[in-house]
């Protein structure tokens, strides 16, 4: 008899193998559905609307999403304009259930959602042809976004009550790359926006007072102040903006688009070439100006691609401490910041200020950083006679690890400056550091930790010669207590007295030297001129940005040329000694 051997083992892995192949084409088959080429489906969407069995007076479409299952839905909204084809409307039976589609020869988008049953799918091209597949919700359209405690929407949540300004025209960084709209007066919605399944429909006004849309605008500008973006009220200023670099937020009691909800918005929609807006609802959120706020960052976020912020089996994170993420829950925090999820268990891990800044998908950026971060491109700080003015000594900590340097000179004796950051609902935890002129650290300041916006007073008595400023974000404790110095950014402004009245070791008052000599021009190509006001003799160093000495003269002269044409471009120190007084003083001149 002929023996049969029967290999089990190498039998049950061509088993598993098959099946794992099914499987993973069974799943790529439910994810990533198939509707032939660009040209092919656009084709077929045109024909069955002009052969489409009307309901009610409207088109009906079919809608497959899979080779098993077809919906179908009745167009609300029809256009086809430039090359392209526009169809929105409702799916049949299926409450709420919308769908928008956009195609021509080389591009489709859109998307099919159903908000009750939370599933959705989205429309795309790849290499010229059409598809269609299932996706998270949550990374199509905002959903179940957490309402506030009803016990907290009274609460006075600003440290400090701002002054009420002109709220139809609020700015946060004029003639900035892109534009956010915070719509707070009624907006008629058109059809064909992306929302109410195609139809038209008029949202209310606000509601909110002049106080609180202020506060709410602040918590916008503030949280956006370091792209290149401008947070506005003001509908002329938004229009001059393209549609596909401005994008408009509408508050609004009118809860159409997502009822019994807070807020909502589409997931990348802000390099859209429609104006299609997000939304805060005051019917959920109320009309209070830190809810308010919160919530139209969050949903702004959402346009720019950014997802929840959540922990663990939570969609949203609530936070911890007095910290939360913009993206997760954070109407309840003082310090509400983006976040790349550094704390455990998080969900997301998207990194929201690099996805926000992206020019190739978002086109807008960081602000330009135009204050120095070395001890050799310092800016000079800026004052009229003693004062130093918060006005002109102002600027924004615009992305991690930024480090702004400001160089004043002390004439000996106290000096007494402020450094604040936004009045209320700041995002900055700022740090200060004063250096010496030999770059040695004299002193070091940290705000306060529970209320940001608290100024760093720096009130100090100082040898004469020249300092240092350097102005970053830090972080508190660590991402599971409080937060790092990721997102730790937004305005600061300086301000104060640095008396221009030195003191002798004698205790006998003198006028600053600075005050009774010139260096010009201050942007030097060959030459510069040191005039000193026939006060007498004096010493004349020449410092690299380094500290190392270069040149030392003696000036009999009151106007004394100095030929500069053997240096290196660079920042430069001139320091003139009074050989009478004793007294130093510094400029610093640029040498092209």
């Amino acid at each position: 008899m002929k023996k049969i051997t029967f290999n089990f083992s190498k039998w049950a892995l061509s088993i598993i193998f098959l099946f794992t192949v099914y499987s993973i084409d069974a799943q790529k088959s439910m994810r990533d559905h198939p509707l032939g080429n660009n040209i092919s489906f656009l084709n077929q969407l045109q024909s069955e609307l002009k052969t489409a069995e009307k309901n009610n007076g409207k088109a009906k479409l079919n809608l497959s999403v899979s080779t098993q299952e077809t919906l179908h839905g009745i167009i609300n909204y029809q256009q086809n304009k430039d090359g392209i084809l526009h169809i929105e409307g409702e799916i049949q039976d299926q409450p709420h259930g919308s769908f928008n589609i956009k195609i021509n020869d080389s591009k489709l988008e859109g998307n099919i959602i159903f908000p009750q049953s939370k599933k959705a799918y989205v429309y795309y091209s790849q290499n010229g042809n059409a598809y269609i597949k299932e996706e998270d919700i949550n990374k199509v359209i905002c959903v179940d976004f957490h309402i506030p405690k009803s016990f907290f929407q009274g609460k006075n949540t600003a440290h400090k009550n701002a002054t009420v300004t002109n709220i139809t025209s609020l700015q946060s960084f004029p003639g900035a790359a892109g534009c956010l709209l915070l719509d707070f007066d009624g907006y008629v919605v058109p059809a064909g926006s992306g929302w109410n399944a195609g139809n038209t429909f008029t949202a209310l006004p606000s509601g909110m007072t002049d106080a609180n849309i202020q506060e709410a605008w602040e918590i916008v500008a503030e949280d956006y102040r370091p792209f290149n973006i401008n947070v506005t009220t003001d509908e002329n200023v938004f229009n001059t903006y393209p549609q596909n670099k401005r994008r408009r937020c509408v508050i609004t009691p009118t809860d159409l688009p997502s009822p019994g909800g807070t807020g909502t918005s589409l997931i990348n929609s802000f390099s859209s070439s429609s104006d299609l807006p997000c939304w805060v609802f005051t019917l959920s959120a109320g009309v209070y100006g830190k809810i308010v706020g919160e919530v139209a960052s969050h949903e702004l976020g959402h346009t720019f691609g950014l997802y929840h912020d959540g922990q663990g089996p939570y969609t949203y994170y609530g936070g911890n401490g007095n910290w939360a993420p913009i993206m997760g829950i954070s109407y309840y925090k003082n310090v509400t910041q983006w976040s790349k999820g550094e704390y455990s268990n998080g969900t997301n891990h998207q990194d929201d200020l690099a996805i926000i800044s992206n020019t190739s998908t978002n086109g807008v950026g960081y602000r330009q950083d135009n204050i120095g971060d070395t001890f050799s491109t310092a800016n000079i700080l800026v004052t009229a006679g003693e004062v130093v003015n918060a006005a002109q000594n102002q600027s924004v900590i615009d992305h991690t690890d930024d480090i702004d340097m400001f160089m004043f000179h002390a004439n000996g004796g106290n000096i007494n400056l402020k450094v604040q950051a936004a009045e209320r609902h700041s995002d900055l935890l700022l740090k200060v550091l004063l250096y010496n002129s030999q770059h040695l650290l004299v002193a070091s300041y940290m705000g306060n930790t529970t209320n940001l916006s608290d100024p760093i007073t720096i009130n100090i008595n100082l040898a004469a010669g020249d300092y240092y400023l350097a102005i970053s974000g830090t972080g508190e404790g660590t991402p599971d207590t409080g937060y790092t110095s990721y997102s730790s950014l937004g305005i600061y402004s300086i301000s104060g007295n640095i008396p221009k009245i030195g003191v002798l070791a004698t205790g006998e008052k003198i006028l600053d030297e600075k005050e009774s000599t010139i260096v010009y021009p201050s942007l030097v190509i060959n030459e510069f001129t040191v005039d000193t006001k026939n006060t007498g003799k004096y010493e004349m160093k020449i410092f690299s940005s380094a500290g190392q000495l270069l040149q030392s003269n003696l000036l009999s002269d009151q106007i004394t040329q100095i030929s500069f044409s053997d240096k290196p471009p660079g920042k430069y120190f001139i320091v003139l000694k009074n050989l009478k007084s004793g007294l130093n003083v510094s400029h610093s001149i640029i040498k092209q």
